[in-house]
């Protein structure tokens, strides 16, 4: 089968010279990336060429920076999403009347059960946890595929892809809309990866004779605004030709970013903005280790009747330095006198590291010395978090949460496991459920737990005639995320309201010995439409 790229996209030469450009936007960026890598994530650090095994860490003498990214990644995932937990739900849209949200939203429930159940018997933990690590220096990246393994538990196949291979176009209003990806795949892999693929007659005779050799392989994924329509192109980088393409109406790419400087694509991290501290913090560390190894093993003068010449001389521990004289009392050896004080370079130490941690999430509540007493506490601390980073995160729930949401519902429902769902934001919205987003809810919670409280002060009939009472719970359960199905919806709350209207007129009426009315039967409920 031959492919052949839309006409509005171009030839393959204005592809591959379109890829030639982003990647020469990236260029810039390729030493610093590279020197952030080094002092936190050495061994995700694919800039350099390295063999298999080869040590990485060699300069690093203090890993608060590495374990502290690590940290970070943990902490994104368990505040934004949580494995097998929902961290989002779809809700009906400011479209679906009133009366029918409640009807609507148990159906989108069910749906929100099934993608939560694909997504987490899929591999999106593991590999959501290697995308944080890279947005914690610059922009993480990750693809959402149809899953190609037999038997699967899932549909879905996430993939964390190393920054080193993604050359990212930016669109109108600092969004990713283009990406590019360069990389090596082995000749004998490629009609497995790319289904159907049609490769050149060199590509060819290489999967005949040598299936293991390396070709460079150009994955574009193209956005073409008038057709509003994403065009992945496959591209023999050497042959510059066409092996695979395909038409999706929802990009597989998921670029997200903390921090973005205006004219600028990639984003910057917390390690970029923190990385004068980790340098000293690690410089520091370096000599006080130094400064402890002459303590150790000493440094020693040792007389002699020549001239000490400076460039044969060394400063290490055990070295023994000639000199002239060591003293009046003249001993043969003598210690050296130790500089350095090790108290100042651990309290620089404990400043560095202290803002190191607080930049990186280490601690973000604050001290936790003393135990959480209340559920008050843990809800300010929550807030505390939301306030120090609230901008960050709502980019990140912009460019990461919904975009991974909409992606598997597009997977979902052209495999049949969901309705047709059309998460625009009209007929279907998106609603954050996950801790920091509920953490974000914790001030309109803690607002009501006082007006609770001020109302019983009042009494429950005085409270009543100012609050809708009925309201409050189902108000309170959809802020904690609970399902519908598990509260009682307006027609049904009517309908007990009803009834138990209809059993204390019957009581007032046997008190008053008159024969009780036959309660009237309730009306069911109009059907809603389907979503």
């Amino acid at each position: 089968m031959e492919y052949k790229i839309p006409k509005k996209l171009g030839t393959v030469k204005q592809l591959i010279d379109r890829f030639d450009v982003a990647k020469a936007r990236k260029a810039p960026w390729i030493d610093h990336l590279r020197e952030c890598y080094e002092y936190t994530l050495p061994q995700r650090e694919t800039f350099n060429s390295y063999s298999a095994g080869q040590r990485k860490n060699r300069d690093i003498f203090d890993s608060t920076a590495v374990i502290g990214v690590q940290s970070f990644a943990s902490r994104m995932q368990a505040t934004m999403t949580p494995p097998w937990r929902r961290w989002s739900i779809l809700t009906p849209g400011s479209e679906i009347a009133e009366e029918h949200k409640e009807e609507a939203q148990t159906l989108l429930d069910e749906t929100t059960r099934i993608i939560f159940d694909h997504i987490n018997h899929s591999n999106f933990a593991t590999q959501t946890h290697e995308a944080f690590l890279d947005l914690a220096i610059s922009t993480g990246a990750m693809t959402i595929e149809r899953s190609k393994k037999p038997g699967a538990a899932s549909i879905l196949e996430f993939n964390a892809v190393p920054l080193a291979e993604i050359y990212p176009e930016e669109g109108p209003n600092s969004s990713i809309e283009t990406v590019w990806r360069e990389r090596e795949v082995a000749a004998r892999n490629i009609e497995r990866e790319w289904e159907g693929a049609n490769v050149s007659s060199e590509t060819q005779k290489l999967i005949t004779s040598k299936p293991n050799a390396k070709i460079t392989i150009i994955e574009g994924c193209v956005y073409e605004p008038e057709a509003d329509m994403y065009y992945t192109c496959i591209i023999e980088k050497k042959q510059k030709h066409i092996i695979y393409t395909e038409e999706m109406e929802v990009s597989p790419w998921i670029i997200f970013r903390e921090m973005v400087v205006p004219g600028e694509t990639l984003g910057r991290g917390r390690v970029m903005q923190l990385l004068p501290d980790i340098k000293t913090l690690n410089k520091v560390n370096e000599f006080t280790l130094r400064n402890a190894a002459l303590a150790i093993s000493g440094v020693y003068t040792a007389q002699d009747d020549g001239v000490i010449n400076p460039y044969t001389m060394t400063l290490e521990p055990g070295a023994v330095i000639p000199v002239g004289s060591n003293d009046n009392s003249n001993p043969t050896l003598k210690p050296l006198d130790r500089s350095g004080d090790f108290n100042v370079g651990e309290l620089i130490s404990s400043e560095y590291r202290e803002r190191i941690n607080k930049g990186l999430f280490a601690e973000p509540f604050g001290g936790m010395e003393s135990p959480t007493k209340t559920a008050t506490e843990m809800s300010l601390r929550g807030q505390e978090l939301v306030m120090s980073a609230g901008s960050a995160f709502s980019r990140l729930q912009t460019e990461f949460v919904e975009k991974v949401i909409r992606r598997v519902v597009h997977i979902l429902s052209k495999e049949g496991k969901i309705d047709d769902v059309k998460v625009d934001g009209r007929l279907v919205t998106i609603k954050h459920t996950s801790p920091l987003a509920r953490a974000q809810d914790q001030e309109d919670l803690l607002s009501m737990q006082q007006f609770m409280e001020m109302g019983g002060a009042l009494g429950p009939e005085m409270f009543g005639l100012g609050a809708k009472l009925e309201d409050i719970v189902a108000w309170t359960g959809h802020k904690l995320g609970i399902e519908q199905k598990l509260l009682r919806t307006a027609a049904e709350r009517a309908v007990m309201q009803e009834q138990a209207a209809d059993m204390m007129n019957a009581q007032q009426a046997q008190a008053a010995g008159q024969q009780p009315q036959q309660p009237q039967q309730p009306q069911q409920p109009q059907q809603g439409p389907q979503i």
